[in-house]
């Protein structure tokens, strides 16, 4: 909620678009290719095809705008972008607990802490389902083919994208 409460809070269209259409679409794209792709019921595949054909529709705009504003911002302007990139990644990636979802399902605190615990333990301990393995890597190739090509990811926050754990090779 916290970088929708931002994209909404901002008057920088430019920080919109690098919000929704670079992170939040970057990640819906690989979340439905993934379905689409993996899933044995043949409706779901059909409608996360269809949804992945409405995402490119949303992505075309950002991808096809942003360029020219990244070559046309000031130092500053630049700066803006790269650093709002690092952060919506550092938020969408690592989150921050959803304490409040789950306060609303009627889970009292001593389950939401085991649940809290368990998370961090599944995190530190790698352990992945092949499906979240073939997600993480197809949204980290999109995010920084997207971040490149419309010339956001620069030498400045390379380390900064590294530190989230995707691989600047992708």
């Amino acid at each position: 909620r916290e970088i929708f409460d931002t994209l909404l809070g901002t008057s920088a269209w430019y920080l919109k678009t690098i919000g929704l259409q670079l992170v939040a679409e970057t990640f819906a794209v690989s979340l439905f290719r993934m379905l689409a792709e993996s899933s044995k019921d043949a409706i779901l595949r059909q409608v996360c095809r269809r949804i992945l054909q409405d995402e490119a529709r949303h992505m075309g705009f950002g991808m096809l705008s942003l360029p020219a504003v990244v070559d046309e911002a000031s130092a500053a302007e630049r700066r803006e972008m790269e650093d709002f990139a690092v952060w919506a990644l550092n938020r969408t990636l690592r989150g921050i607990f959803p304490l409040a979802a789950y306060e609303e399902m009627g889970f009292d605190r001593g389950d939401i802490e085991e649940i809290k615990l368990l998370r961090r333990e599944r995190a530190a301990g790698g352990d992945e389902t092949a499906f979240r393995k073939y997600f993480r890597r197809d949204l980290h190739a999109g995010l920084v083919r997207n971040l490149r090509k419309v010339g956001v990811l620069t030498p400045r926050i390379e380390p900064d994208i590294a530190s989230l754990g995707i691989s600047l090779a992708a």
